[in-house]
């Protein structure tokens, strides 16, 4: 168990934005450590459902919002200083936390900790490093970036002292984690709100890879096939390992991947001690090969035996909305939700399912955020380019206000058999009125594009 003395002076905290994947982990977490939690959102939804029949009580409206008697307001990167239950925390001069400060709070006290960060993968390794743990006699705690089967939900409290979390770039949050482990698995320009360019987000791993963890421990999972990962490793102080698909002179390699199913297969290596073992993936994708062997590493430097990472790695079956089966159309055609909106994401995504699809593959693509798609659009277009169909939703604005001139139109105009449609029962009268039996449909994006499955499956 961490040293939670850093915690004592919390007694009853009050979630800004409880709603979140990651705010409603840490509530949880803080309510099963004996802490008072409550919280304020905007909108009803499954997480915040979940919330309420855990015994948190959550407001829905701004004026609701009732601070008082509460030691310790948590608020999330996406909230603006002009959110009025900010101001009022303000005005009422309540002591403010981030949700990155809180979370670096609550796994700071851990002998062994491991920070899952990158421009994209981090759910899923995260999970694999969960299930890895799991396996093992750790105990350890996990808070994931997504519902992990094998949790339940989305983290678990053990008695061990080792915690894995996931640790995002976005506003430098990660910059509040002490992890001893920091995984970085890709570092590519994203949150074009915040980094002003490529340079920015690199300076921004390097710091995060100069974070010393508990007793001064600092060691860096490094993905040695990503030129600007490793950059940001090369400019840190930090002890590095190297994990890579490619090369083997990295620490944890992979060798004799076999893709033909869609699902891989491969033996792992170690620079040290040569071959390990023979894993067998249950999730699709040349992706995640790299996410597995960065999730083996990370466990063997916190000590995890070598039959324990075996058994995770083959045993995990995914994430939440990564690559996630929803159903099949009364046609036969197979529904799929993928929480990509990052080009890289798309393409490996894409990759992957068109390996395992036995027709066509259509995609129905919601971009997230305005500043985003201007800013990569042409990416965007390339990566949507190898669909037999896409279908581009209306922007997902997220925190965003409409100023920049772009729009979903624009996507489609670049994108060969694409097309735009402003509704999501639009959408789903389109599918099912043209989706065939061996189709894959794959709903994507990080906004609410999953709810075209609601129309297509249980209208």
């Amino acid at each position: 168990m961490p040293d939670n003395n850093n915690l004592s002076t919390i007694k009853d905290v009050y979630f800004i934005g409880i709603g979140g994947v990651s705010m409603s982990s840490l509530a949880l977490i803080l309510k099963s450590l004996g802490k008072g939690v409550s919280g304020y959102d905007f909108k009803h939804s499954e997480i915040t459902d979940m919330l309420e029949q855990n015994g948190i009580h959550i407001d829905y409206a701004a004026s609701d919002a009732d601070l008082s008697g509460r030691d310790t307001i948590v608020f999330t990167a996406a909230i603006s200083e002009d959110d009025p239950v900010y101001k009022a925390a303000i005005a009422q001069n309540k002591r403010i936390l981030s949700r990155a400060e809180l979370l670096g709070m609550v796994t700071g006290g851990y002998n062994m900790s491991v920070g899952v960060a990158g421009t994209h993968g981090k759910s899923t390794t995260t999970g694999f490093l969960a299930q890895i743990l799991l396996e093992s006699d750790s105990d350890a705690t996990i808070l994931a970036g997504a519902a992990l089967p094998a949790l339940g939900g989305m983290y678990r409290v053990g008695s061990g002292d080792i915690a894995a979390f996931e640790a995002c770039e976005y506003k430098n949050s990660y910059h509040h984690m002490h992890p001893t482990v920091k995984v970085v698995l890709n570092c590519e320009l994203d949150h074009v709100d915040f980094f002003k360019n490529l340079d920015a987000v690199i300076d921004s791993f390097t710091t995060y890879l100069n974070i010393p963890g508990s007793g001064g421990v600092n060691i860096g999972v490094v993905n040695l096939d990503n030129k600007n990962a490793v950059k940001a490793a090369e400019l840190s102080n930090a002890d590095v390992r190297y994990f890579s698909i490619e090369n083997k002179n990295a620490d944890f390699y992979a060798q004799n991947i076999d893709l033909s199913t869609g699902f891989a297969k491969f033996d792992l290596f170690s620079k040290e001690q040569g071959f390990l073992f023979k894993a067998e993936l249950c999730v699709p994708g040349l992706h995640n090969v790299s996410n597995a062997v960065a999730a083996a590493l990370a466990a063997h430097v916190c000590g995890i035996d070598i039959k324990a990472i075996q058994k995770g790695l083959c045993e995990f079956t995914g994430v939440k909305r990564r690559f996630e089966r929803i159903g099949t159309l009364p046609c036969g055609a197979l529904v799929i939700d993928d929480y990509a909106h990052h080009p890289d994401e798309i393409r490996a995504t894409l990759s992957a399912a068109k390996k395992v699809a036995k027709g066509r593959v259509i995609c129905v693509f919601q971009p997230h955020t305005y500043s985003r798609t201007k800013a990569l659009l042409g990416n965007f277009a390339s990566a949507l380019s190898d669909c037999d169909k896409v279908i581009c939703a209306k922007i997902y604005p997220a925190r965003e206000k409409d100023i920049f001139n772009i729009s979903s139109a624009d996507l489609a105009e670049l994108i060969p058999n694409a097309e735009c449609m402003d509704s999501f029962s639009e959408i789903a009268a389109y599918i099912q009125n043209n989706a065939q039996p061996d189709d894959m449909i794959i709903t994507m994006g990080a906004g609410d594009i999953y709810k075209v499955s609601d129309y297509l499956l249980f209208a």
